[in-house]
């Protein structure tokens, strides 16, 4: 066993994504603050996440926008790392401005505010690209910083009551097609570890504490989870979870050990 796969030192602890201490650490790894873009059509909501943003040091609101076009147009200009949009705007979908802005960077994190009654349009725009949902209507202060930095490290985001209905949304999705075919074939070529990783995935758990759970480390966590995407033929970690919960853990975890 490689010393990534052994414990921690004695004395040692893991760090919470959402505590101060490691929004001090960041700060010092990082020469810049994260950058964010906020869209939504609603005026006075997009105002008042702009205000808590602009309390945070370690993010930086670099644009706001009330339409789809102008939402792209501040992803080209600005270049954020991370977009924060709500699900749709005057009933329409993000999901095509979304996967617009991931044909321009790849790269980008895309975390989408959603009302009650919206979960299809989330789904949409999970299909699209986007890294993380929450309920608009449960978005404290502290929770928000916590989903901005679950973006600003790479890890997938869920939020709020809504993320039981989108459960549901999911597991019955007709577009998920052949999720039991799909996992067959790439279950074949799945090691115990990333048998293990997937099943922490599908419980939506941030690579800190995948990491934390199975004492690998962070950095083998996502390189796990690259993998697993990559066997399973899925665009991102969010496919890969609800592929898992729609045939179930006994289906694909099976015998798995901590070997």
């Amino acid at each position: 066993m490689g010393s990534e796969e052994k414990g921690l030192p004695e004395g040692a602890e893991y760090l919470d994504p959402s505590s101060e201490l490691l929004h001090d650490v960041h700060m010092t790894l990082r020469s810049e603050p994260f950058r964010v873009v906020i869209a939504d059509d609603d005026f006075i909501f997009i105002e008042g996440i702009a205000a808590l943003i602009r309390e945070w040091g370690e993010f930086k609101l670099v644009g706001k926008a009330y339409t789809l076009e102008e939402t792209y147009t501040a992803c080209a200009r600005y270049k954020p790392e991370a977009v924060m949009i709500g699900a749709t705007f005057k009933g329409v979908s993000c999901a095509p401005t979304v996967r617009k802005m991931l044909d321009l960077n790849p790269d980008l994190r895309i975390f989408v505010l959603a009302s009650m009654g919206e979960s299809g349009h989330v789904l949409d725009a999970l299909r699209a690209g986007a890294s993380g949902f929450g309920s608009r209507d449960e978005m404290s202060s502290s929770r928000l910083r916590s989903l901005l930095w679950a973006q600003a490290c790479g890890d997938i985001a869920f939020s709020g009551s809504l993320g039981t209905i989108l459960q549901g949304a999911l597991l019955g999705d007709s577009h998920v097609t052949n999720a039991e075919s799909a996992i067959a074939e790439g279950i074949k070529m799945l090691g115990n570890r990333e048998k293990r990783v997937l099943a922490l995935l599908e419980e939506g758990l941030s690579n800190a504490e995948i990491s934390k759970r199975l004492f690998l480390s962070e950095p083998t966590v996502k390189k796990t989870i690259g993998s697993i995407i990559h066997k399973l033929h899925v665009s991102n970690r969010t496919q890969a979870a609800v592929l898992a919960a729609k045939v179930g853990r006994s289906e694909y975890l099976g015998e798995a050990g901590e070997g």
